[in-house]
């Protein structure tokens, strides 16, 4: 092997996975195509278009439990999950599509677009869908946890196969922010992974509630509580953080803040206690930051007293921030208390 072809000891692994049809014979590449992409999307059916042999390039890395990727298609097919297929996979996902050449055609729930480059829409796997790309193309393709995204008063029904523009007001934001963070991956920390997938998710939620144009009753007060998660996911570390500063950001009265949050079963203030409980007990499981004191973590996520954190550190996960650390911690209450934490 030439020397030029080995990497230099100090290059630092990639974060991302790659499919390729490169190097397959024209024979195998459906099924390896079919198989690779369905270990990361979902199982769908494959149908090649025209009569060149089927060239494509699928990249994808985690950036907490999103799944960031990009999609290069050199040759024309069609996607299609049926009903049965989306009925015994039992990953539910809300797949983002971001066309940044070419175009492709979204089908769901009886609506059909074509996706020209600039133009974005999402669609989801619990239910059949057809994706249809006529041509070279490239795109960008987020994957959200459905229970993740959608919650009370979000219809996605009616969010899904709708054409939103990535070159104005929010759809540029949330354009701007998947390219962008895609690019960002390998410097992403893992510390700071879940702070990035709430902003992205939460930013996309008010996209959507914003850019759908027909929201049902209730869908306000949805879109009030996506932007104080916003908010909060935002400025957790910083030890002000609280009602008053949220009433200041979005323009609303203390009380309408409390009412408009009243369906997610927390007050706003336990719902910030919580987020820094996790971010914290996130880090005093990284590797990476044991040489921190449990202190300095705490603080660094806003709290200002460390008797305070651990009282409610121990109240909440069953286990001292110490013990968790030290690895003598019951597992089995952090996993329950995490779970919790995770439906909020």
């Amino acid at each position: 092997m030439p020397a030029s072809a080995i990497a230099p000891a100090t290059t630092a692994p990639s974060p991302f996975a790659r499919i390729s049809t490169d190097g397959v014979k024209v024979s195998e590449r459906r099924e390896i195509w079919r198989i690779g992409t369905a270990s990361v999307c979902g199982p769908h059916e494959i149908e090649f278009l025209g009569d060149r042999p089927f060239s494509a390039d699928f990249e994808h890395a985690d950036v907490s439990n999103l799944v960031f990727s990009r999609l290069i298609c050199r040759t024309p097919h069609r996607a299609i999950r049926t009903a049965h297929l989306a009925r015994h996979d039992d990953r539910h996902l809300v797949k983002a599509v971001l066309v940044t050449r070419g175009g492709c055609t979204v089908e769901q729930y009886g609506r059909a677009i074509y996706l020209r480059s600039g133009e974005w829409s999402i669609y989801d796997t619990t239910q059949p869908y057809r994706m249809t790309v006529p041509g070279r193309a490239e795109m960008f393709l987020l994957l959200i946890p459905r229970d993740r995204f959608v919650t009370r008063n979000f219809d996605l029904r009616h969010l899904v196969a709708r054409r939103m523009s990535g070159c104005s007001g929010l759809g540029k934001l949330i354009w701007n922010l998947i390219s962008n963070t895609f690019d960002q991956i390998p410097d992403i920390a893992d510390r700071s992974s879940h702070e990035v997938a709430d902003i992205v998710v939460q930013m996309m939620r008010l996209a959507l509630l914003d850019l759908a144009g027909d929201r049902a009753p209730g869908d306000s007060k949805a879109a009030l509580r996506d932007r104080i998660k916003l908010y909060i996911a935002s400025h957790l570390a910083d030890p002000e953080l609280s009602l008053t500063k949220l009433a200041a950001a979005t323009g609303c009265t203390k009380r309408y803040l409390h009412m408009a949050f009243h369906g997610e079963g927390d007050s706003i203030s336990d719902f910030i206690l919580k987020q820094r409980l996790e971010r914290c007990r996130i880090d005093l499981l990284d590797p990476a930051c044991a040489r921190r004191s449990i202190t300095d973590i705490a603080y660094s996520w806003g709290f200002n007293s460390s008797n305070h954190f651990s009282r409610c550190f121990k109240q909440f996960f069953g286990a001292s921030p110490r013990h968790l650390r030290a690895g003598i911690a019951p597992l089995t209450v952090l996993d329950a208390g995490s779970r919790k934490l995770a439906q909020r």
